[in-house]
């Protein structure tokens, strides 16, 4: 389960938007039966108010446009005009069996939502303003005695890394700094003192205090 190890955000983010998508993909392909209904083309029309003058309700309405029809309409829509009501009749042709397209796009679109929150948040570490410590120091690599066997790149990966090799070489390539704040000062020293040869130098850097390794006596 190392997918699960990282404490970012969009890992948990993605799943649960993922989990949605799926969710709503899923309903969209479900089959739902319905009536279908096939519409008269032409229309019938009835007044808004009746030979009184009382306002007609659209019930109402529709109850007179049935009867329009003469019986052929199953169901009526009327819709408000500026005189009258446009009354459509509709006719029953059968049950019919579709799907949600309008689920399918929005489950497809979260899905993939989903899984670029959960790669991006588990190929990439977090968003942080990296801070200096109180303690400022300075890093360097001793190139003459560094030999590359990459403790502290493993340790501290942010801080450390091998050099790329352009031309092939016999030479393993040697450790660099990349980043003198991509790790707390104590992660730093303990990579540094982990170095077997002692080629990480870590300094003070406003008294030039020599911190890691210590200097010989005398």
């Amino acid at each position: 389960m190392a997918f699960f190890r990282s404490k970012d955000p969009l890992v948990y983010l993605g799943i649960i938007i993922l989990i949605l998508g799926l969710g709503f993909a899923t309903y969209g392909f479900v089959p739902v039966t319905s009536a279908a209904y096939q519409r008269i083309p032409t229309p019938v029309y009835v007044p808004l108010t009746d030979s009184q003058g009382n306002f007609i309700s659209v019930g109402q309405a529709q109850e007179k446009a049935i009867t329009m029809f003469n019986g052929t309409a199953n169901s009526v829509v009327c819709i408000v005009a500026s005189s009258d009501y446009t009354c459509y009749g509709e006719i029953y042709t059968g049950m019919m069996t579709s799907t949600d397209n309008s689920a399918k796009l929005l489950g497809g679109a979260m899905s993939a939502l989903g899984l670029a929150s959960f790669y991006l948040g588990y190929r990439y570490e977090p968003l942080t303003i990296k801070k200096r410590e109180l303690r400022s120091i300075r890093i360097r690599v001793d190139e003459d005695i560094c030999i590359a066997n990459g403790v502290c790149v493993e340790l501290a990966p942010s801080v450390f890394q091998l050099k790329k090799q352009v031309v092939p070489s016999l030479l393993a390539p040697l450790a660099y700094v990349v980043d003198p704040y991509g790790a707390s000062n104590d992660e730093i020293l303990q990579a540094a003192q982990m170095c077997p040869t002692g080629a990480i130098i870590i300094e003070d850097a406003e008294t030039g205090e020599r911190i890691h390794p210590p200097l010989p006596n005398g």
